[in-house]
This record gives structure tokens, C-alpha cells and sequence, in this order.
């Protein structure tokens, strides 16, 4: 035999390969620790039901601070004092705030006037659908008691209450601009406070972080395509003749904050108008115009320029609109994004262990994005101990030198 025939035999007796077993970690999940994590959901549900007044207008306040954060920091950059930057940020803030209510009350006022002309166009339509389901075999008692009870005057009284009502926001206001006013002077400058933040808790830095951009981006995004949506559909109804286009307009362009539904909610008072002014084909026209704008704006247009600017599915955003108006009111369904926003970055984005939760929060193209960029990625120390070991940790080979005498 030669030598080097001997010396492959004695490396392949010498060499041991222990297999690899590879088991996945997986923690077992605890449907006790779930019941909890419930419970205190609700617990803390109801307790923001009963703060709601208060802590509502104050996180408007806060998510718009941080909508209009970078006018102060833009300044900052550029030599200004952080005192007349935080002023400057609070004076956006306030002629935002007072503008929208100008326009809202500016707007909304003459709707109750402009709808009492249409008393007697009300009748005539009420009873040419009840006529015509009569005349189909359905049973009207129900809907006839309902048209009774839902008369002209009651859309009238309700339509003078919502007026009258903007008075009373004047406390919320209030709230909001005191709440902005200390709340802009303390986030205008925060590069000591983050440095200590990123030090101890860097996970929930990052997440704070990626919430103000996500927030940013929802607020100025939604404000944007909501203006042109509102412009178009003004436009159309301008053309159409529909009495108080502009006001409907608006309203288009309020309810753009509210998802999912947001769409009905400002669609249906411009179709109720045009079918008192003009009749169901013009009625139905608006719902046809609207749709086709929406669509193509929204659907088509907003898409490309928003990406991930939300990150939510729109399961759990339709979920969010209807948990949040019943637990903070109306102005909840506004807020709805914004809070779950909140809520998820401060429980599930800021602890590793729970961003798997991402799966049943985020769409599956967000999720795709998401692991390309590395954000499941495991912690150092998790990845240690992650990794797949073989029963002697790893693999050995044991051997022994063999001399070679030549």
C-alpha cells in the first residue's frame, strides 16, 4: 500500500461527522398569558373610555406636533432659536386648527336654510317610494312608521343641532392648542432625551421613531390626496349644479380621514341632495362621479406615492375604526389609524419577541417588504441561541498527526 492510500485510510478512520439536527425553536404559547394580555386590554379600553374627553384632544395635539415637527427642526438646522422655532410650529399649528373650524362653520351654516326649501320635494319622493313598493307586493307599515318617525323636520332639527354644536368644540380646541403649545416647546429639541433613550431602550427608540414617520406620513399623505379628491368632486358637483357643491366638498374631504368607510359617509349627503334637487338619475350620477374619482385617485394614484406610509392591513384598520369610535367617540374614527399606530409601535414593534404579531397586523406585500429589509432580523444574544447545534455543540473532528517518514 502506498502512503498516501495509508494516510486517507487512517483520515477516514479518524474523522467522525456527527449529523446536524435542526429543531425549530418554538415557544409555546400560554393561552392563560393570552386571557391576560385580554383582560387588561379591556381594563385599559375602559379606562381611556372614561379619560376619552381629555386624552383625545391631546393626542391630536401630539400626532399633529409631530406632522409639522420638521417646519421647527428645518429652522433649528439653519441657526434659529429653538424658542422661535417651538413658536412657529405652534402658529401652524393654530392657523391650521382655526382655519378648519372657519371653514367648517363657514360652510355648514347655511345647509338647515338651504334644506328647508326642499320640505315639499321631500314629500313627493317619500311618497313615490312608497307608491312604488306597493305597487311590488312589499309591506310598507314598517317603512312608513320609519318615514314618520324620520321626517323632513327631524333632518332639519338635526342638521340646526349639528351647528349648533360647533360652539361647543370650543373646549376641545382649546385643549388641543394649550396641549400643542407645551407639547411643541418640549419635542423641539430632543437630541439629549433620544441619545438616553437609544442607550437603555434602544428597540423602543426605534419604534417611537418609525411611529412619528409613519404618523407624519399618514396626516400630510392623506391631507394631500383628501384635498384633491374634495377639489375634483367640488368641481364635478359645481358642474352639475348640485346645490352647496362646495360644502359637500369639504365633507369629502373630512371623512377622507375616516377608513374603510370613509367613502360612504361622504358620498351620501351630495347623492341625498341631488336626488331633492334634481332626482334619482342625478343622484345616481354623483354616486357614479365619486366612485370613479375615488377610485382612480385612491386606488391607482395615492398607492405609488404612499408605499408603507400606514403598514396596516385593511382588516385591522377597518377592526381599529370600530374599536376606537366605541372606546374614545366620534372623533375616535378620525384617530382610528393614528391610535393603532401608537398602540402597536409602543406593544409590538418596541419587544422583538412580539413583532411576529406583525403577521396577523400588516399585509402580506408590507410583511415581504419588511423581511428584505431585515427588520425580523433576530437580536445578537437570540441568534445564539437560535442557531442549530448538534448534540456536542458542534461539529467535531478528532484526529490524530501522523508522521510521515519518508
Amino acid at each position: 500500500m502506498s502512503i498516501s492510500e495509508s494516510t486517507s485510510a487512517a483520515e477516514s478512520s479518524d474523522v467522525v461527522i456527527e449529523e446536524v439536527v435542526v429543531e425549530p425553536k418554538d415557544n409555546d404559547t400560554n393561552g392563560i398569558i393570552i386571557l391576560a394580555v385580554l383582560a387588561l386590554m379591556t381594563v385599559a379600553g375602559l379606562g381611556l373610555h372614561f379619560i376619552a374627553p381629555v386624552f383625545t384632544p391631546i393626542f391630536l395635539s401630539f400626532t399633529l406636533v409631530l406632522a409639522v415637527r420638521p417646519v421647527g427642526r428645518g429652522l433649528i438646522r439653519r441657526g434659529v432659536p429653538s424658542w422661535i422655532a417651538s413658536s412657529c410650529v405652534i402658529i401652524v399649528l393654530i392657523i391650521v386648527v382655526f382655519g378648519l373650524l372657519g371653514i367648517t362653520v363657514l360652510l355648514l351654516t347655511p345647509v338647515p336654510q338651504t334644506l328647508m326649501n326642499y320640505s315639499e320635494n321631500f314629500e313627493v319622493i317619500t311618497k313615490q317610494l312608497m307608491d312604488w313598493l306597493e305597487k311590488h307586493g312589499s309591506k310598507t307599515i314598517d317603512l312608513q312608521s320609519f318615514l314618520e318617525q324620520l321626517n323632513f323636520n327631524s333632518l332639519i332639527s338635526m342638521a340646526l343641532d349639528l351647528v349648533d354644536k360647533l360652539t361647543s368644540f370650543g373646549g376641545l380646541i382649546m385643549i388641543v392648542i394649550v396641549a400643542a403649545f407645551f407639547i411643541a416647546i418640549d419635542t423641539t429639541v430632543t437630541a439629549r432625551r433620544s441619545l438616553l433613550v437609544n442607550e437603555r431602550h434602544s428597540n423602543i427608540g426605534r419604534a417611537m421613531k418609525e411611529f412619528e414617520r409613519r404618523v407624519r406620513s399618514y396626516w400630510l399623505v392623506s391631507t394631500f390626496f383628501g384635498l384633491i379628491v374634495a377639489v375634483v368632486d367640488g368641481a364635478v358637483l359645481q358642474i352639475m349644479g348640485i346645490p352647496l357643491a362646495w360644502t359637500w366638498a369639504y365633507w369629502a374631504f373630512i371623512t377622507n380621514y375616516i377608513p374603510n368607510v370613509g367613502f360612504i359617509v361622504g358620498v351620501t349627503p351630495p347623492m341625498a341632495m341631488a336626488l331633492l334637487d334634481q332626482g334619482w338619475q342625478s343622484m345616481v350620477w354623483v354616486l357614479v362621479l365619486y366612485s370613479v374619482i375615488n377610485v382612480v385617485i385612491q386606488t391607482f394614484i395615492q398607492p405609488k406615492f404612499t408605499g408603507d406610509a400606514v403598514g396596516l392591513s385593511p382588516t385591522v384598520t377597518f377592526v381599529s375604526l370600530a374599536v376606537w369610535t366605541s372606546i374614545v367617540g366620534l372623533l375616535g374614527s378620525i384617530l382610528a389609524v393614528p391610535l393603532t399606530l401608537f398602540f402597536k409601535a409602543l406593544l409590538v414593534d418596541s419587544d422583538p419577541k412580539a413583532r411576529w404579531l406583525d403577521a396577523y397586523l400588516v399585509s402580506e406585500a408590507d410583511i415581504t417588504k419588511r423581511l428584505d429589509r431585515g427588520m425580523y432580523a433576530p437580536e445578537d444574544e437570540d441568534e445564539e441561541e437560535e442557531q442549530p447545534r448538534p448534540r456536542n455543540r458542534k461539529l467535531r473532528m478528532r484526529g490524530r498527526k501522523l508522521r510521515l517518514k519518508r
